[in-house]
């Protein structure tokens, strides 16, 4: 396993990349009937006759399996995270379908002390979602808070 990285070890401009993740009608009908009922999400026909035209993932859905996605990365990479701060904005482009295949794309475009957190430090993260067609399905900028080295302990 890779060195354990702390908030003073990322570098700004610092990339990931993500395996691609198969979408199927079970995970997608699963995840509306506990979070997002929409007909679109829950019945072929239903979504036939709606604007998608086939059945589709909510965006909620998509959002959840990037956070699965990345986080297998920062976990791969042995990142000190210790979670999410904030999203400071987020936008849905295009619909993710059964049969789709997404991955994740970030980076990290700043770093920046956490207020009132003296043991975490935050890294701003521009995460881009494309389909297998490399079309861009979601964006977001997401602020992760990360641990800070141990300061050195001196004995008195």
């Amino acid at each position: 396993m890779a060195a354990r990285l702390y908030w003073e070890d990322i570098k700004i401009g610092r990339a990931l990349e993500t395996r691609l993740l198969d979408i199927d009608a079970f995970s997608i009908k699963r995840f509306a009937e506990k979070f997002d009922p929409q007909p679109y999400h829950l019945d072929r026909d239903a979504a036939k006759k709606s604007l998608f035209g086939r059945l589709c993932a909510s965006g909620w859905h998509v959002t959840a399996m990037m956070m699965k996605l990345i986080s297998e990365e920062l976990i791969k990479e042995n990142i000190a995270l210790v979670g999410s701060k904030n999203i400071s904005w987020l936008e849905w482009y295009r619909p993710v379908f059964e049969d789709d295949k997404i991955s994740a794309h970030a980076k990290i475009t700043d770093k920046t002390d956490a207020w009132g957190e003296s043991d975490c430090g935050l890294i701003d993260f521009e995460i881009v979602v494309v389909n297998q067609e490399k079309q861009k399905v979601m964006e977001l900028s997401a602020f992760l808070l990360v641990q800070r080295r141990e300061k050195e302990k001196t004995s008195v």
